[in-house]
């Protein structure tokens, strides 16, 4: 009788709106209650509460006070934490199914069924893809979950892989080919074949997609100059605009380099075989001509042709390095024009590495960590591994060939796909310049570098290189990682504009179209010009997808990686192992470093650094932790710290300093 009384219900609403009403994200702990985190304030969920609620969800709460306490009740679901995500199998005591979230704050249980598309006979601890169906405080129901695709068995040694792949809604499988391959383009192709074009890659690459060709320019006798010739395999020879392939090339953008092995962009028969600039096999390409001087500056406009080319010999890497190194007993060249060569294009590799040091920006030399596996995707050594001379061939090259693709685009298709950088943030230009002069200027020179560093100096691309050649002598790390906070990130663009962080006026990739998407557009709109057709500029969609798909990639790669690590790591704590690591974040929870001899993300909780957090205090302006009133750790500080846990099932590292 009391259920349809509109007095009482009017009652409970009266009573409803005279309450204080807050929005905010619910934050879980390892116990049954949690918080609610306001703009401004964090309330108290009690147990009951967090019964409705989930780690991650954007609710309404009214706030409930008992005397001095206040505490949040939850009564409007503004966004789920959960909508599509990955979980394991449960089965309960009564043996029905559930599922248990992968994620590291969500602990409870939510009760599940399998979709009918799911044919696989679910076990415990199964890896699956599921969606939530029901929400306490939007259906007035428990949490409920459909399964709607199965990943893996709990047991699979690749779970990392096809796990993380599924998380991030990528494809674990090849793009589809096709039943054969006809040559498409109709354009008269060069024969360059002659050319003792030659490919340095890794020995196991089959994907080789540029070659290389370079020959000295010479005046009555003199040279005074260098000519490179740089090959690009040319898969859209192939690929019709309306194929199948290229849809699914335009949704992946990328081949996806694992830990292990890759998940190409294009078919393998394209990418491995028909398309691969194989050693001795006559090949399709889009080549470049590039003329520089001694000193590496581009003298003439860059010349692009469709060719027919021929690699005279597949070069690896490291071979090269030790040949070029003089390391003893290293692989020698196998014939004079391959030794003649690898000799040409060092010197012209250094010319154009001085180049760039004084003209735009160089990578800051830092190793890139490569999992060595045994066939069961087992984790038998991480090497660190720096960039050798060989690398720098290949890199310089391309780079050049990209500027002059740049070049060559914007003039005459007045469109590509441009990757661009447009420096520090316009919101933190202020906060660099006072960053700057707080560490960089006293009494001496205060007025100079006010002009050098000011905000305006700062968001051009002359300023900003500037900028980078005066801290690059700095020893260690600190300014830069400071100052890449400041920075905005790198963007695709169909108009020319500068690439900050390489310190370039322009930049478009053309040099693996077998990878990338983007090169696949440039390819065209410079045969397109080549052939005198129209040149149609990329889409918003494509920019945006090529956006996002960089993005996944990345993250795909890195969760793969932590994943292994801890796997690798794991029974390193028992052994005591001690590293260096460096300090890559700092919060309030405590530092963030990176272990220097294999990549390792590591935390350090701040209750292991000192007893009292009254007396911590983080300075987000310099990314440093105070103790005491001391400034005792920042970014880029270089630590010792040994392993005390290592949590898989979270992905998680955790360390103690050693000091």
């Amino acid at each position: 009788m009391f259920q349809d009384n509109p007095l009482l219900a009017q009652l409970k609403q009266q009573i409803h709106d005279s309450k204080e009403h807050v929005e905010g994200v619910v934050k879980g702990t390892d116990k049954a209650y949690g918080f609610l985190e306001c703009d401004k304030k964090s309330y108290f969920l009690a147990p009951p509460a967090m019964k409705k609620v989930m780690h991650g969800d954007k609710i309404k709460a009214t706030i409930e006070k008992q005397g001095d306490k206040e505490q949040a009740e939850p009564y409007e679901l503004i966004e789920p934490m959960l909508t599509r995500f990955i979980a394991k199998v449960r089965f309960n005591k009564d043996n029905k199914l559930q599922v248990l979230v992968d994620h590291p704050n969500i602990n409870q249980p939510i009760g599940a069924q399998q979709a009918k598309s799911v044919k696989e006979e679910l076990q415990e601890g199964d890896w699956v893809v599921a969606n939530l169906k029901t929400h306490p405080l939007r259906d007035d129901r428990f949490f409920y979950a459909t399964i709607n695709q199965f990943i893996c068995r709990a047991d699979d040694e690749l779970a990392p892989w096809w796990v993380t792949l599924a998380r991030h809604e990528q494809s674990r499988h090849p793009v589809q080919g096709a039943e054969s391959y006809e040559m498409l383009d109709q354009q008269t192709r060069e024969d360059l074949t002659a050319l003792h074009f030659v490919t340095i890659d890794s020995e196991s690459t089959l994907d080789m997609d540029d070659a290389l060709y370079i020959e000295p320019i010479e005046q009555n006798g003199t040279q005074t100059g260098w000519r490179l010739v740089v090959a690009i395999a040319d898969p859209t020879a192939y690929i019709a605009l309306d194929s199948q392939i290229e849809k699914d090339a335009k949704q992946r953008c990328f081949t996806n380099y694992l830990p292990g092995f890759n998940i190409p962009m294009l078919p393998r028969e394209l990418s491995d075989e028909l398309c691969s600039l194989m050693a001795n096999e006559t090949r399709p390409a889009l080549v470049c001509y590039i003329e520089t001087d001694l000193a590496g500056n581009i003298t003439a406009k860059p010349h692009f042709v469709s060719a027919y080319v021929q690699s005279k010999a597949k070069l690896a890497y490291n071979k090269i390095s030790d040949y070029l190194e003089q390391v003893p007993d290293a692989w020698q060249p196998e014939t004079p024009e391959i030794a003649q060569q690898i000799d040409w294009l060092h010197q012209f590799t250094l010319a154009r590495i001085q180049w760039r040091k004084t003209h735009s920006l160089l990578f800051k030399e830092k190793p890139d960590y490569s999992f060595i596996l045994d066939e069961n995707g087992k984790v038998q050594e991480i090497k660190a591994e720096y960039r050798r001379i060989a690398n720098q061939i290949v890199e310089e090259s391309m780079i050049i060939a990209n500027i002059c693709a740049a070049q060559f685009l914007a003039e005459h298709a007045k469109t590509g796909i441009f990757n661009t950088h447009a420096g520090f943030d316009k919101k933190f230009l202020e906060n660099a310049h006072n960053f700057l002069m707080a560490n960089l200027a006293n009494e001496e020179n205060q007025a100079e570098l006010a002009e050098r560093y000011s905000v305006e100096n700062l968001a051009t691309l002359k300023g900003y290189c500037q900028m980078r050649h005066d801290i690059e002598p700095i020893e260690g790390d600190y300014l830069e990682f400071r100052l890449r906070r400041y920075l905005t990130f790198a963007e695709f663009k169909s108009e020319l504009a500068p690439h900050f962080g390489l310190g370039l006026e322009g930049y478009a990739t053309w040099t693996s179209p077998i990878r990338k998407y983007s090169d696949m557009v440039n390819h065209r709109l410079i045969k397109a010009v080549l052939t005198q057709q129209a040149c149609e500029k990329p889409q918003d969609e494509v920019l945006a997808r090529l956006q996002e798909a960089r993005r996944q990639n990345r993250l795909v790669e890195r969760d793969i990686a932590d994943w292994l690590y801890c796997r690798y790591l794991a029974d390193k704590v028992a052994e005591g192992a001690e590293f260096t690591a460096e300090v890559r974040d700092v919060s309030r929870g405590g530092l963030r470093l990176e272990l220097l001899e294999n990549g390792a993300s590591l935390f350090v909780p701040a209750s292991t650094l000192h007893p009292n957090k009254d007396e911590m205090q983080v300075n987000a302006d310099e990314l440093a932790l105070y103790i005491q009133g001391e400034r005792r750790y920042k970014i880029g500080d270089l630590v010792k710290v040994k392993l005390t846990e290592v949590r898989e099932e979270t992905r998680s590292i955790i360390g103690q300093l050693i000091i």
